[in-house]
């Protein structure tokens, strides 16, 4: 029976100008109860070989396909399977694009690759590594001529880190432009995205993408030509990769299917920014990535051409990173994502997404198999988990063991109460608490019960295990739960407002505080202001807060805020277009906003991306030029106690009134709700 995932169809805001941290919104798969990389876990499955004739995986390819629920979501895909050093099947369903009914051609059919992009870019690292141009376990700065990267830690960063997603670097994510008049090459991104180190690298995971970029930009200096030069000439060249660039050129915009998104409607298509981007820029074909996967299997062999020894493929493919070994959770740069279908075998892989596209390969090294399949539509981006689940059951099934029992002590259980937040974004988190004797954990998918089973290992009633990492000093500080791109950290227990009422705004105000109090310790205030009205300027720094941003560096444009407090985050905003001032230099940091103002800024940032532009009848009349913003934040539910209603029910959202502190926290609450909402 198939594993449904914890919170099957979770899509956060996609984000192509604002959140491009989460392009490809984590999606959180669970993991099933038993299973380990052992030996002991491959002899329990040695009897299925998995896929043998290029006719019965045409058969299980064709099944699934057919599937009334993955038609009515499919808009087009190539699916690729490789085993025993040959190509099983690689087929197109589907269109490339409905308006021409062009089909889809495995060999000829362009995809955005997203960040399957990153095992080509740290394949190219690891062949660097073997010519000793590149020392995994060195300060990275040794590479970076002269640049230098802030760090708060004390510990470099070394190219290992880069390869896990264990930098420790305060943003890994960034925005991309999206604007084809803003192009910049991949040395002006890094020199002007250079984060600071805030965690002890290797202490903690969370999805990076600047960090493949960052190896991108020190393979091109220790090669002393471009990156794309370089992996044309030693991955793509030898192992025929014939339609694979990470240049978008004519000829690949001619061959490229067209994305489509949630509602189906065609994606205009959209430059890469920067032009060369390492984590996410590769274009290719399902056949070209067939070629990757059996080097990759073959111990870096393709036919006569060798680009990485035996001994560098089994370091890329060995966990690196882990809190225990039921968890993996990095190889070099493969993930181990989806857990749960595992299955008793070891397994890598790498996912993609981007707008409009979605991929999943995986690999199984011991048995020399591998698997790729890409889409073309947003309603089609949970196909990959639910592929290789399938695979998985079908070619290496394996009955559900029983958790073995490891009684615990109620007070035992008080080191885990807390609430975790989401390294990536902090709008998610799980509060856990203890219950009769047991943890009760409450978050995106829900309240469960987590039973231990193992040394800081639990699992809950669905299957889902949970796992806890601890510092140098034995305290709990990590959570591993559910979302396969990033761990939560522990934040210190919230303060107690004296001024805040047990009213209907206090539970938004204690969940909002917890989006915006730092990770660690330090003094904090017992008072909350509740009823003073907020600033322009800091409602500007809430939201960029919010979306876990990088603020601007760059000179503010408005007048008035140069050397503000709040520049930056205001600069930030400026950038994407979803601030605008009062005039065309001056911005009013200090004024007190207006709730039809804030309404226009969540309105503004919700159209640059794919959120639902709902709109909704309402009482008051706000300015002409808020209208829409104040019906969509009413049509999508943002807001609560903060408005009244007439005699018909209608919302009056007090349009012209300003923005109290406890009404803001009500904005970000609800907005907290809706993006972690369908699960």
């Amino acid at each position: 029976m198939k594993k449904k995932s914890a919170l099957k169809g979770f899509t956060l805001m996609t984000v192509g100008v604002l959140f491009s941290s989460l392009l490809a919104g984590p999606t959180a798969s669970g993991n099933s109860v038993l299973w380990s990389e052992s030996k002991a876990g491959l002899e329990q499955t040695a009897a299925h070989t998995g896929p043998m004739s290029s006719v019965e995986v045409e058969q299980f390819a064709d099944d699934f396909f057919n599937r009334p629920e993955i038609k009515k979501k499919l808009v087009g895909a190539a699916f690729t399977i490789v085993a025993d050093n040959k190509v099983l099947l690689n087929k197109g369903y589907g269109y490339s694009d409905l308006e021409t009914k062009t089909f889809v051609d495995p060999e000829q059919t362009i995809f955005r690759m997203a960040s399957i992009s990153k095992v080509m870019t740290a394949t190219a690292v690891m062949q660097l590594v073997e010519q000793g141009k590149i020392n995994l376990d060195e300060d990275i700065e040794k590479y970076l001529g002269g640049m230098r990267i802030t760090n708060h830690t004390g510990t470099p960063v070394t190219m290992r880190h880069l390869l896990t997603h264990t930098s420790g670097f305060d943003f890994t994510d960034y925005i991309s432009s999206n604007n084809v008049k803003d192009e910049q090459s991949l040395e002006e991104f890094i020199e002007d995205n250079l984060p600071t180190v805030i965690r002890t690298p290797g202490e903690s995971y969370r999805y990076d993408n600047f960090a493949f970029n960052l190896q991108g930009y020190i393979i091109q200096r220790m090669v002393g030509y471009p990156f794309e030069e370089y992996i044309q000439k030693h991955i793509f060249k030898p192992l025929d990769m014939k339609n694979s660039d990470f240049l978008m050129t004519e000829q690949v915009k001619k061959q490229l299917a067209t994305g489509y998104g949630t509602n189906g409607q065609p994606k205009e298509q959209y430059p890469n920014d920067p032009v060369i981007m390492p984590d996410g820029g590769m274009f290719g074909t399902s056949g070209d990535i067939a070629q990757f996967m059996l080097a990759h299997l073959n111990e870096g062999s393709f036919g006569t051409s060798q680009i990485l020894s035996k001994t560098t493929t089994e370091e890329m493919h060995r966990t690196q990173v882990q809190v225990q070994e039921q968890m993996p959770t990095m190889a070099l740069g493969f993930e181990k994502f989806y857990r749960h279908a595992y299955h008793g075998q070891m397994v890598i892989g790498k996912g993609g997404d981007l707008p409009g596209y979605h991929s999943w390969m995986w690999l199984i090294p011991d048995h020399k198999i591998g698997g790729f399949v890409i889409t073309n539509s947003d309603a089609s981006q949970d196909i990959g988990e639910e592929l290789f689940t399938a695979f998985m059951d079908h070619y290496y099934p394996q009955e559900k063991q029983k958790a073995k029992e490891w009684p615990l002590h109620s007070n035992e259980l008080d080191q885990y109460i807390g609430t975790y937040r989401y390294l990536r974004q902090p709008y998610l988190f799980f509060d856990i608490v203890k219950q009769k004797g047991e943890l009760s954990i409450s978050g995106p998918n829900g309240t469960h019960t987590l039973k231990p089973v193992g040394d800081q290992l639990f699992v809950d009633e669905e299957g889902n295990q949970a796992v806890f990492k601890k510092d140098t000093d034995g305290k709990i500080t990590y959570l591993d739960y559910i979302f396969p791109d990033s761990w939560f950290g522990k934040i210190p227990d919230l303060p107690q407002y004296s001024d805040v009422a047990n009213d209907d705004y206090a539970e938004a105000i204690y969940r909002s505080t917890k989006l915006f109090m730092p990770q660690h310790s330090e003094k904090r205030s017992t008072h909350y202001y509740p009823d003073e009205a907020i600033t322009r300027g800091e409602f500007a720094s809430q939201l960029i807060q919010f979306a876990n941003l990088r603020p601007s560096d760059k000179p503010v444009v408005f007048k008035d805020a140069e050397g503000h407090k709040y520049a930056s985050a205001i600069q930030t905003l400026a950038d994407l277009g979803i601030l605008v001032g009062t005039s065309t230099e001056m911005f009013d940091p200090d004024r007190t906003i207006s709730r039809q103002e804030a309404a226009t800024i969540l309105w503004r940032l919700s159209s640059s991306v794919d959120l639902p532009i709902i709109s909704a009848e309402i009482a008051d009349q706000p300015a002409p030029w808020a209208v829409d913003a104040v019906k969509f934040l009413v049509g999508a539910g943002i807001y609560g106690p903060d408005v009244t209603r007439n005699e018909e029910g209608i919302v009056n959202y007090r349009s012209q009134e300003p923005l109290l502190r406890k009404e803001s926290a009500v904005i970000w609450d609800c907005f907290s709700r809706i993006l972690t909402s369908g699960l």
